[in-house]
């Protein structure tokens, strides 16, 4: 194969001997994580949040970031690198059983709390999940040998009595299956519950609506008789299990243990029980802090919180509380740059054999406009690697055949890299902003790409806008209670409007300008959150260019 060198002359590159060409089906990796193993492992961006997840030191544990900003790549980095990991996948966990228990349906339906189970579950499967990690537990024999060895190091100390009367319940079957685990907890409990509830729950799984039919008096009654039962003694018994594990890192000082979770954000669990069982995962995590030599390392797509958040928002699940266990995903420009420098370089070094390795600089060689070629993309992305990715990606297809990508290609593939990235943004937030493709299409309606808040608010277009959000569908948006106090009393457009830029400001399809005085603020590289409570007549918001071609607008911004 022939290869292919480049010299730099007075600060230019001078021309190869055998040019570049981009070939038909050239990309720089796949948008998914899970299939990018090439790239993933060879074009890897040490970015500092892996560090973070990597140090049993760091409280660090939730790696939390828009769909795309690293998530699933840096939990198979940890994976792939460190020894001792293990990673669960959700969906392999039966959960489904605990959402189909007819027992666990009547206690929800009548307004009972389940999140003590579900906490008592999570301790539980991360306990005996790292036993099997620590101990490389993978048949019975080494299950009972475990437990034997714990056993000796503390039967004379009265205060670890009561974990060990826990773990001999399970001595045999550490290395069972997460399924079989939570199953058999699960049926525990059922059966707790149905010597108390039975009847009860017959009239239930009868149908007919049972527990609608049932005075609050006597739902108070029957989840009062079931509290007694999912009660916090399993959770005490679990924390003495931690206490006792974490007395035993002790003597294994020099080891590290990863557990890993991802896929959070798929369907491995009914929805009405999925975003109380991600809060008290959340919530485990602190407890499994004391055990010094293992890190807990979770996945969690921003929107997913948000959802969570929303779902399940009350007086004890305070996210400040908790944002020390949450490590942010964001990008800077050196690093997006390096991010795409290596995956070009491993692109055509499978077609040249020899020779300087190829850079971004090396294909992009024209200004759009007066933008550098990196500038120009960087600034139609919300700075995360799948948005460069998908951007150059469309502009190597739109050059096969030449040696470079020039300005037009580039603002060719702009246009379908912008249909792209709305689809993608409706996608991601869909399950806690479903109000957003209607949100965006208002936004559309102005035909500009920058407009005066007060022109949002006019009466009789607002309330076209809100009248579908009047429906009871959409009672887990934010927008859903200001859309019906429009179509009810003291509603007001004004404060409809607001909370509609709240949730076009979080996603990042807006930035907004508080005064004529001060700059445009965006989520994805100011606060996440923007208080447009706030917000005055005076205010303006600009629609981020990534979404100007998908909505059809051009024009000079004002920012």
């Amino acid at each position: 194969m022939e290869t292919r060198s480049v010299a730099k002359f007075k600060g230019k590159a001078k021309k190869p001997d055998n040019p570049l060409v981009v070939r038909p089906g050239m990309t720089i990796g796949s948008i998914s994580a899970e299939r990018d193993d090439e790239y993933l492992f060879n074009c890897f961006v040490d970015h500092p949040a892996v560090a973070t997840c990597k140090s049993v030191r760091s409280p660090g544990m939730v790696v939390a970031g828009r769909t795309g900003a690293g998530k699933t790549a840096v939990i198979r980095y940890i994976e792939d690198t460190c020894d001792n990991s293990v990673v669960i996948d959700p969906s392999d966990m039966a959960l489904s059983y605990v959402s189909n228990s007819d027992v666990l349906r009547f206690i929800q339906s009548i307004g009972g709390d389940l999140d003590l189970l579900f906490l008592a579950l999570w301790k539980h499967v991360l306990c005996i999940e790292f036993i099997r990690l620590r101990y490389k537990v993978t048949d019975e024999h080494k299950s009972r040998t475990t437990f034997s060895r714990l056993v000796d190091k503390f039967r004379l100390d009265q205060r670890k009595r009561k974990s060990l009367d826990y773990l001999r319940e399970w001595e045999g079957r550490f290395w069972i299956t997460m399924d079989e685990n939570i199953k058999e907890i699960t049926q525990r409990y059922e059966g707790k519950l149905a010597a108390e509830l039975g009847a009860e729950v017959q009239k239930f799984k009868a149908g007919g609506q049972y527990e609608k039919r049932l005075s609050n008096e006597r739902k108070s009654e029957l989840v009062a008789r079931a509290k007694k039962i999912i009660n916090s003694d399993q959770l005490s018994d679990l924390g003495g299990v931690i206490e006792m594990l974490s007395d035993q890192a002790n003597d294994d000082y020099e080891a590290k243990y990863f557990i890993l979770i991802d896929r959070l954000d798929e369907r491995w669990v009914d929805v009405s029980i999925r975003f109380k069982l991600i809060r008290a995962l959340i919530e485990s995590l602190k407890a499994f802090r004391r055990i010094t030599n293992l890190k807990i390392v979770v996945a969690l797509r921003a929107d997913i919180l948000e959802r969570v958040v929303q779902e399940t928002g009350d007086l004890t699940f305070q996210r400040e509380k908790l944002e020390g266990f949450f490590v942010r995903l964001r990008w800077t420009r050196g690093q997006l740059k390096e991010f795409v420098d290596k995956r070009l370089a491993l692109t055509f070094r499978r077609q040249y054999s020899a020779g300087q390795p190829v850079s971004f600089d090396d294909i992009f060689t024209n200004k759009v406009g007066t933008a550098e070629p990196f500038d120009y993309i960087l600034e139609r992305t919300l700075m995360r690697p799948r948005d460069v990715l998908v951007f150059v990606n469309e502009c190597l297809n739109q050059s096969e055949g030449h040696t470079n990508v020039t300005a037009g290609a580039i603002r060719k593939a702009e246009g379908e890299y912008s249909r792209i990235r709305r689809q993608a943004i409706e996608e991601e937030w869909q399950s806690a902003f479903p109000s957003l493709p209607r949100l965006l299409d208002y936004l559309q309606s102005f035909k500009s790409t920058t407009i005066n808040f007060k022109d949002l608010c006019d009466k009789e277009p607002v309330m076209e806008l809100a009248l579908p959000f009047t429906e009871k569908r959409w009672n887990f948006d934010p927008i859903y209670e200001e859309a019906t106090k429009l179509y009810g009393v003291g509603g007001d457009p004004v404060e409809f409007i607001k909370e509609a830029l709240g949730t076009l400001y979080r996603v990042g399809a807006i930035g907004i300008k508080p005064t004529p005085g001060e700059r445009y603020y965006f989520s994805h590289r100011d606060d996440p959150v923007y208080n447009t409570a706030v917000l005055g007549t005076n205010a303006r918001i600009t629609i981020h260019v990534m979404l100007h071609r998908a909505l059809g607008i051009e024009g000079r911004r004002d920012v």
